[in-house]
């Protein structure tokens, strides 16, 4: 691999990186204290520790060169977090595509450690699809030349979307809504039952 391409994927892991870090406190506040994360315009919004595991020493990680090992308590700043959020109307769709595109994340790379993404179902094409412009900082990557073979509920992935966004960000509008990506985990959910229950009337027969 190239330094330029090394760069570029580091560049991208940072980016990435970046926004989980900026929306995690918001998430987090909803979970641990709902009642205070409601109150960060009244200057009670809460700082949140998050405990580590105690560590005996340092490991002999070269990335303890460049980066000292974190503190025993983790802290989130709730609070910047959540006025980041509330600065512009387009930081809402910022938070909402990070949660999201979490929960397609997960769920496609479960589906790829249990040789279960390789199927030639369309949805689950673009389920991949998908996962691809997610980790590509919103953008989708599709050569020229690419046979459409990735659907979902009318929604067609073709080489015409390379350099387009996943999802709008307010201003631009994106390939799918957020309603659509919720959809599309409701549909795997209801095919994968299915297809459990077609795999083992297969093996009783």
């Amino acid at each position: 691999m190239s330094n330029a391409c090394k760069e570029s994927r580091s560049l991208l892991a940072i980016h990435l990186i970046e926004e989980q870090l900026k929306v995690l406190p918001v998430s987090i506040a909803m979970i641990l204290q709902p009642a205070k994360a409601g109150a960060a315009d009244a200057g009670g919004a809460p700082v949140l520790m998050l405990h580590r595991k105690k560590k005996q020493a340092k490991t002999g990680s070269a990335g303890n060169i460049v980066v000292d090992n974190a503190q025993a308590t983790t802290v989130l700043d709730f609070q910047t977090s959540n006025k980041t959020l509330h600065e512009s109307p387009l930081e809402k769709a910022t938070y909402l595509r990070v949660v999201i595109s979490n929960a397609l994340l997960s769920i496609g790379m479960f589906l790829k450690e249990h040789d279960l993404g390789s199927m030639r179902t369309p949805e689950i094409q673009f389920l991949d699809h998908v996962m691809d412009a997610i980790l590509n900082a919103n953008t989708f990557k599709i050569p020229q030349g690419y046979i459409p073979m990735a659907t979902f509920d009318g929604l067609v992935i073709d080489s015409s979307l390379n350099g387009k966004p996943l999802f709008g960000d307010g201003e631009q509008e994106g390939f799918m809504e957020f309603g659509d990506a919720v959809a599309l985990l409701q549909w795997l959910a209801h095919y994968l039952h299915k297809e459990r229950h077609f795999v083992s009337g297969g093996d009783a027969g």
